[in-house]
């Protein structure tokens, strides 16, 4: 059935394109249009439901009227009313999922063009009314803002992550997290069943891997848990998932068939697709200490990336990968199966005489490519099955087909991205850093402000982008207050990111959006424990123009009162009142901090600025950074640009050799200074270098040292360090200048700027 008025609608919105500027409209994530209009509607018990769908939307109509009993204490009547809401089946929608809700003061009309877009309409309206209503229904009549609204997601992959091998998590958690994935549009939920930890899901032929192998004794994040519990009871271990057994305590659980089918079933009403993971060749502790035989070594153990996998030359392995992925298939309608190929230690196969005769037999020319031969068998069995397979990023090192959807998680390898692409496989975003949310360093802004691809990343192989999704990892998640103190509210980021388009997304709308969305979670059940932090996030922009470098600063906070100083002083209420992006022409030492009430808020952000001689001036390198971490590339140090905290924000140039570089000034100049900003941490293996050297030129090949600067910082120390380097270069005159950083720890280097001045 078309409807004229809402074409009319449609052609207006989807001219019109408009950063959101309704605060009192909490939508998250936000439409793709939206325009407020004069009136309001009044939803009462008393409004009537018509539907128009041709039979398409029953579910939807459910959901609908248990909306309406919860928010107006009944469901409405098809009868008769004062008011209406229409739901309407129109083949005006082009994109899937896509909706339009037309609200005047006597009727809401939803409109899609497929039961999912129906069903994000309902959402849509769902966030309009009260966030109460989630606990308690209005007594009397509920005011919506007449509006209109056109919506379509920008992607078709938004999904969220659940790790419930670590630490297992009950049927009704899954049902629950589900809601409040399709509360927000997320819509593929990748359940990872299987890990050296615990094997979580029924295979009728192999009883013992639920019997057993959903099973264990506490081990060392078990321990880490109940350590972290003595301050913070929400870390306790859930009694519901121990048993005693002749004494001793084992901790797991696992879900059968029937769950896992019922499960399915309530994600679909909910446009929800299950994504189940049986990560392989690696991470299957679980299965070969009941099945040693499926190892080349007979039994299982931890290596020096993880643990013993698949033997993958052993066709008893792919008689139990098939046997297993059959009731996988069986259980899971998702168009997608994912097999994991990630962190396989290959120690095991290095020592197998059998894998180095398959090898050679086969034309395989070594072991990534090996596992490449694993993932093309497993992954043509299901495709038999007419089943799509995704992957860990790490497969590509042994080669895959492009049939193959990739995930990105591993942000520190250079170019994998693209070469995901270029492969000619489907990319989903998945990075660390910032889309890991078990890691609790991931910023709600970095996730909202997410890069989607590169410079580097090829424009014609963009439609090869399908998606984002973020993950939780449960290594010290033993619980699910855990788990929601995580996911939210950088769930709500991630939602907006994936769905909205890029020219609509807008931090500070997004913000003051966010509030209301907290309190319906609450009312929801959802355990919060989240306050905005007041730290402050610095950006710059380089004008070489006019030769300053402009600062300005975002918070998680809405409108913070900030205040400001350029000399390194602690500031106050009688310091610079920070009222948008400020100017530094020469160095700056940047202090600032929210005030709250007048009083200084931590942490106090520091910040060095320099607009010195090298900005902008080339650099040569006579050793390469590290692909991984490139920043700028060849110009990232003399782009001005100072780094944050992590070496992973684009700002730090790694290295793992020495760094090696000229910089060519473009003319003889008049020398006083030089300083370079390294940083220290040594957990994952970056240290300090053992000096930096400097020497001058004037002709670029007879060059003096004028400085030798020694490291004082101790390779055992365990915090994040930063030490700058810096000494006089004495008014030498030189076009030249000559940096050597000696890498004396045979680990990463990392720097951010060279300050010639």
């Amino acid at each position: 059935m078309k409807y004229t008025y809402l074409i009319v609608v449609l052609v207006w919105l989807a001219s019109a394109c408009s950063k959101p500027a309704t605060k009192e409209l909490s939508i998250v994530p936000y439409p793709a249009q939206l325009e407020k209009v004069n009136g309001q509607f009044d939803l009462t018990a008393n409004t009537r439901l018509v539907v128009n769908d041709q039979g398409k939307f029953s579910t939807e109509v459910a959901f609908l009227q248990g909306l309406m009993q919860q928010a107006v204490g009944t469901k409405l009547s098809e009868e008769d009313g004062e008011s209406t809401i229409e739901l309407a089946l129109s083949d005006s929608f082009s994109a899937p999922e896509s909706y339009a809700i037309n609200l005047t003061s006597n009727k809401i009309l939803l409109a899609a063009g497929d039961a999912a877009g129906m069903f994000y309409a309902i959402e849509s309206l769902r966030q309009l009314l009260p966030a109460s209503v989630e606990q308690t229904p209005v007594d009397g009549a509920i005011s919506i803002p007449a509006l209109n609204i056109y919506d379509k997601p920008r992607f078709g992959w938004r999904g969220m992550h659940l790790d419930v091998s670590r630490h297992f998590f009950s049927v009704d958690y899954l049902k629950r997290f589900i809601d409040r994935m399709a509360l927000y549009k997320l819509n593929k939920f990748h359940l990872h069943l299987t890990d050296d930890q615990g094997w979580r899901i029924e295979i009728k032929q192999y009883p013992q891997l639920i019997a057993q192998g959903a099973w264990r004794t506490f081990n060392s994040q078990d321990s880490t848990c109940i350590e972290m519990a003595k301050e913070n009871p929400d870390y306790a271990l859930d009694p519901k998932h121990i048993e005693m057994r002749d004494g001793v305590p084992y901790y797991g659980g696992f879900y059968t068939q029937e769950q896992l089918r019922e499960l399915v079933k309530y994600a679909q009403e909910r446009h929800v697709e299950i994504v189940p993971e049986i990560d392989m060749p690696g991470h299957m502790m679980a299965a070969i200490n009941l099945f040693p035989h499926l190892s080349t070594t007979g039994k299982s153990a931890w290596g020096n990336v993880f643990s013993t996998p698949l033997n993958p030359v052993s066709e008893e392995t792919y008689t139990f990968v098939e046997n297993v992925l059959n009731e996988v298939v069986d259980i899971f309608p998702s168009k997608y199966i994912h097999i994991g190929a990630d962190e396989v230690e290959k120690h095991s196969w290095k020592e197998s005489q059998e894998c180095r005769e398959f090898m050679l037999k086969n034309g395989i020319k070594d072991y990534e490519h090996l596992q490449g031969y694993f993932v093309d068998r497993v992954a043509k069995f299901l495709q038999a099955k007419g089943k799509k397979v995704v992957v860990w990023d790490d497969a590509l090192e042994g080669g895959i087909d492009s049939s193959l959807h990739v995930m990105y998680w591993r942000n520190w390898v250079a170019g994998v991205p693209e070469k995901v692409v270029n492969n000619g496989s489907e990319l989903i975003l998945t990075p660390g850093n910032p889309l890991y949310f078990s890691r609790r360093d991931s910023r709600m802004f970095s996730v909202y402000n997410m890069k989607l691809h590169g410079s580097k990343f090829p424009t014609d192989k963009l439609d090869q982008l399908k998606g984002m999704q973020a993950c939780l990892w449960s290594e010290t998640i033993p619980t699910e207050m855990v788990a929601d103190q995580l996911m939210f509210p950088r769930a709500l980021a991630l939602a907006e990111r994936a769905w909205t388009d890029s020219q609509m997304l807008d931090w500070q709308s997004f913000k003051f959006r966010v509030k209301e969305q907290l309190q319906r979670l609450q009312y929801l059940g959802v355990k919060l424990d989240y306050n905005p932090t007041a730290e402050l996030i610095p950006f710059m922009e380089v004008d070489t123009e006019q030769q300053r470098i402009g600062i300005r600063f975002e918070s998680e906070m809405s409108e913070p009162t900030v205040y400001y100083t350029t000399d390194g002083s602690l500031p106050t209420t009688a310091s610079n009142l920070y009222t948008g992006e400020f100017f530094v022409s020469g160095s700056a030492s940047i202090c600032a901090a929210v005030f709250k009430d007048g009083q200084l808020t931590e942490p106090v952000l520091r910040k060095q600025v320099d607009y010195h001689k090298a900005i902008a001036k080339p650099v040569s390198y006579q050793k390469p950074w590290n692909r991984a971490y490139p920043a700028g590339d060849a110009g990232a140090l003399t782009d001005g640009l100072r780094g944050g905290d992590s070496y992973g924000d684009g700002k730090w140039q790694g290295f793992t050799n020495d760094v090696d570089v000229t910089v060519d000034l473009g003319q003889v100049e008049e020398l006083h200074s030089f300083s370079a900003t390294f940083m220290q941490i040594i957990s994952p293996g970056v240290y300090m270098p053992g000096s930096v050297e400097v020497s001058v030129s004037a002709d670029g090949e007879n060059f003096e040292k004028v400085l030798d600067l020694k490291n004082d910082i101790p390779t055992d120390e365990q915090k994040l360090v930063f030490k700058n380097f810096e000494g006089s270069l004495q008014g030498q005159k030189a076009r030249y200048v000559h940096v050597v950083a000696r890498n004396t720890q045979k680990a990463f280097l990392f720097t951010d700027e060279l300050v010639i001045n």
